[in-house]
């Protein structure tokens, strides 16, 4: 009984959180950062949102195909496959409260992440830049479950625009969601359990994005966005608040 009812939560705010994310333009795996980690311990976000985003990313894929990016995507995937990797081998090496500490001053960033993926940087990015960016992010991404909107900058100093940007960052998104599951199981991050909790999750993912489909022009852009960076920042304050008082003064 009690497992369905976490099955029924996770559903829900696969929904949720992808409608709000849809509405809002993004944040969706952040927004459900510190969620996920009060229902499931910190160290299982990672690999529980990195199933649920490999559900929800193949639909923009096939949509945005033929605007992909090619050379950009194989700069980017260089540099993301290890990044993932080793993000996700760093995982599994940090204790829980260190996890909840990353994840809170990762929280507590995306503020800040979010202002500087609205603009454009001030020099030309040529296209191997992105294997460090790539790898950058991916880390990050395997270690916290997420990155922001930080690599939007790069893409738009670059040239790419609306269904390229989509395309590219939802292809670079799948091989990097699908490498971080194969070394979250290789180094005993993920279990069958965290798997079904990530599907879950990605099946409402899907739901609310169909729904926020009939809901796009009846909702404020910006006061959404407003209240989920409010929700973010207070969640990322105390996560790393829980984490600092776990290490200074429960040792």
């Amino acid at each position: 009984m009690q497992s369905m009812l976490l099955y029924a939560t996770l559903l829900v705010l696969g929904v949720a959180a992808w409608f709000l994310s849809t509405i809002a333009a993004g944040g969706a795996a952040t927004l459900l950062i510190p969620l996920l980690g009060f229902l499931l311990g910190a160290q299982a976000v990672a690999p529980v949102l990195s199933v649920a985003c490999l559900c929800a990313n193949p639909s923009r894929i096939w949509l945005f195909r033929h605007d992909l990016d090619l050379l950009v995507c194989r700069w980017l995937l260089a540099g993301s496959l290890l990044g993932a990797f080793f993000g996700a081998m760093a995982l599994t090496r940090i204790s829980r409260d260190w996890t909840n500490v990353v994840i809170g001053l990762f929280l507590l960033s995306y503020v800040l992440q979010y202002r500087f993926g609205r603009r454009r940087l001030n020099w030309r990015l040529p296209a191997a830049a992105f294997l460090p960016v790539g790898f950058g992010t991916a880390f990050v991404s395997g270690l916290v479950g997420a990155t922001g909107p930080v690599l939007n900058p790069f893409l738009l100093n670059y040239g790419l625009r609306n269904n390229a940007l989509v395309a590219t960052k939802a292809a670079n998104s799948l091989l990097m969601q699908l490498t971080k599951i194969l070394a979250y199981g290789l180094f005993g991050a993920l279990d069958p359990r965290l798997f079904g909790y990530g599907v879950v999750l990605g099946i409402g993912s899907v739901g609310g994005v169909l729904l926020a489909r009939r809901h796009l022009y009846r909702v404020t852009t910006d006061r959404f966005t407003l209240y989920t960076l409010t929700l973010i920042a207070l969640s990322g304050a105390f996560m790393l608040w829980r984490g600092l008082w776990a290490l200074l003064w429960e040792q």
